[in-house]
């Protein structure tokens, strides 16, 4: 199979490699020249994308059976309307250009703050600037693609290098009963290559680990395994969002790795 990973950071440079390491063809891309050509290390065949400048992209790195989009506005200033705007207008002249089937990389952070169980088939209602620019997009992504588009909404993104206890250490925090929705990122890369095995297309999808532990609980739990100083939590929260993502799991015939956030340490 051919794969286009469009965005080799933090998840998509595993993902592309875990591709590599099974047979695929998989070309990848980093803004960077040199950064982009560094990939040829890897056995990826790397390509410079930029989103402002995605005109300049050579036309090689979309001919693939299919093409992973995991680019997102940047964490410390998000515009997000000019993020939406770029992105709309790189896949409209994608899908004229490209019969590509097309993975969206996406956040549950569409969904806003509801309260209760979230599934699949919750109207998302987003409050963060990310949130509304990744349902825009979404809505992009249906509009040009349809049925050759699925979009992966993720919770909370953790692996070994990356954990929020991190940032939270020593902090005093509202919410201590507030579930937690997380996702290991070796969970996020066996769905990638179910979706890609399985043709799953046409889906609106979304991963989070099945046990769901309150903030308070767990952060404090996990400052102590990681030697940090743990957080002060005031309670509030324990009717916040929880992602419920059985229906995903089924349709990908998918066993998490790490169905508790308790197991991703």
């Amino acid at each position: 199979m051919k794969v286009s990973v469009c965005g080799c950071g933090w998840l998509g440079l595993p993902l592309a490699e875990n591709l590599v390491s099974r047979g695929d063809t998989v070309r990848g891309s980093k803004r960077d020249v040199a950064e982009a050509a560094a990939l040829g290390d890897r056995g990826i065949e790397g390509f410079v994308f930029d989103l402002a400048n995605s005109e300049k992209t050579s036309p090689a790195f979309f001919d693939s059976d299919a093409v992973i989009v995991n680019i997102a506005p940047g964490r410390k200033t998000v515009n997000g309307e000019a993020f939406a705007r770029l992105m709309k207008g790189w896949l409209e002249r994608l899908a004229t250009k490209s019969k590509c089937n097309l993975l969206f990389i996406s956040t549950t952070s569409v969904y806003g703050e509801p309260t209760g169980t979230v599934t699949e088939r919750t109207v998302p209602v987003p409050q963060t600037e990310s949130g509304k620019a990744h349902l825009t997009i979404e809505k992009a992504v249906q509009q040009y693609f349809g049925e050759r588009a699925t979009i992966l909404r993720l919770s909370g993104l953790i692996g070994e290098d990356r954990h929020p206890a991190k940032f939270l250490a020593g902090r005093q925090l509202a919410d201590g009963d507030q579930p937690v929705n997380l996702i290991h990122r070796e969970d996020v890369i066996a769905a990638i290559k179910n979706i890609l095995d399985l043709g799953v297309w046409g889906e609106m999808l979304h991963l989070s680990a099945q046990d769901n532990p309150a903030r308070a609980s767990y952060y404090c739990w996990s400052a102590g395994k990681l030697g940090l100083e743990k957080p002060v939590f005031e309670p509030g929260g324990q009717d916040a969002k929880v992602i419920d993502a059985t229906s995903t799991l089924e349709k990908l015939g998918l066993v998490l790795k790490y169905p508790s956030p308790y197991d991703m340490l």
